[in-house]
């Protein structure tokens, strides 16, 4: 996908209505088994986002990760993106939030992924 399929992607995410668990997750790309260049195209995409909601929170997720593990609950979208992404970049939008982070599974490919709920973050 290019940049501007991204941010058509995460538009209408925006734009759509919220499922009972409060949150929509997207996997935007797959960057291939190489973090730098999965890294570069999150990073084309957090400056993008930047010029329309100010620059984002870096969250690193791994104290939410921790908790899950030792049992907390941890709401979702928040439990999903801590168990697969190590940080996020996060930009309070209104009241809801916009994280893009890059997931990895195992020895899969990075994935480029975006979140969009009105769950706040525990």
């Amino acid at each position: 996908m290019t940049l501007a399929q991204h941010l058509a992607v995460l538009d209408l995410l925006r734009a759509r209505a919220f499922p009972q668990e409060g949150y929509h997750l997207a996997e935007l790309a797959v960057g291939g088994p190489s973090e730098e260049q999965a890294e570069a195209e999150r990073e084309a995409l957090a400056l993008a986002l930047a010029g329309r909601w100010g620059p984002p929170a870096l969250v690193g997720l791994s104290s939410m990760l921790a908790r899950h593990g030792e049992g907390e609950a941890i709401p979702r979208p928040w439990d999903l993106l801590c168990t697969s992404v190590a940080d996020i970049q996060l930009w309070r939008v209104g009241d809801r939030w916009v994280a893009l982070g890059l997931a990895r599974w195992g020895e899969a490919e990075f994935r480029l992924v975006a979140c969009h709920t009105e769950v706040d973050p525990p």
